[in-house]
């Protein structure tokens, strides 16, 4: 099922459920439906991540000559005077930024040898490094357990984990938890039914979902 079709069917879960909710309380509801509705897919490529892959892209394709050029500035500054360079404020180059500089277009050029989906995922799991910054700091537990989703559901394999009863649950506990913090009542079975929606449409196509992995490796379809 495409990404749109998951989508579409999550937001008009979003849209029943406001009917019974005060107006205000609605955006909060769609965009918890939303996100709901196409995370499953987050161990593959979807709307959900779509420019983290497009920068991925970006650095598999660039990536080698920005690492040298970054290295080579930084031995430059490392060795020679770089007051003529007039657009640059010579003060910056410390030694410790200078190494910072060489290590960067070192991490960057070793980032743009991996392969396209592995790039994606540690470009993934190092926005999730610091969502989980945030959310510790705030104290807001649902969204250390999104930023731990997000990091970590592209390192399964499509259609793997993140479709299991096992994730449908700590969707719910995380909306759960969303619940608590924002006051919306009942967000927390919402969003895990927009959840559960995108598991359920796959389970739709020929190829279905493991809906019980690891316990059983049965392949669970839908036929009409």
């Amino acid at each position: 099922m495409q990404g749109r079709t998951h989508l579409a069917i999550g937001l008009g879960i979003g849209v029943v459920a406001s009917v019974s909710q005060s107006p205000e309380v609605m955006p909060v509801i769609l965009v918890a439906t939303g996100i709901a509705s196409l995370a499953p897919d987050l161990d593959g490529n979807n709307l959900l991540n779509k420019h983290v892959t497009k920068t991925a892209k970006l650095i598999k394709k660039r990536g080698i000559f920005i690492g040298v050029a970054l290295m080579a500035l930084a031995l430059y500054t490392f060795f020679f005077d770089v007051n003529f360079l007039s657009f640059l404020d010579g003060k910056w180059f410390t030694q410790q930024n200078k190494l910072l500089l060489f290590g960067l277009g070192a991490i960057i050029i070793g980032l743009s040898v991996k392969n396209l989906e592995t790039l994606k995922n540690i470009l993934m799991t190092i926005m999730s490094l610091f969502l989980l910054y945030y959310a510790f700091t705030d104290e807001l537990w649902w969204l250390v357990m999104l930023a731990i989703y997000l990091g970590g559901a592209g390192w399964f394999s499509h259609r793997g984990t993140t479709h299991t009863i096992w994730a449908l649950a700590y969707w719910w506990y995380m909306s759960y938890l969303l619940q608590v913090s924002t006051g919306v009542s009942s967000l927390a079975i919402i969003s895990t039914l927009a959840y559960l929606s995108h598991i359920v449409g796959d389970m739709l196509t020929k190829k279905g979902v493991k809906f019980l992995y690891p316990l059983t490796k049965k392949v669970f379809r839908i036929r009409f």
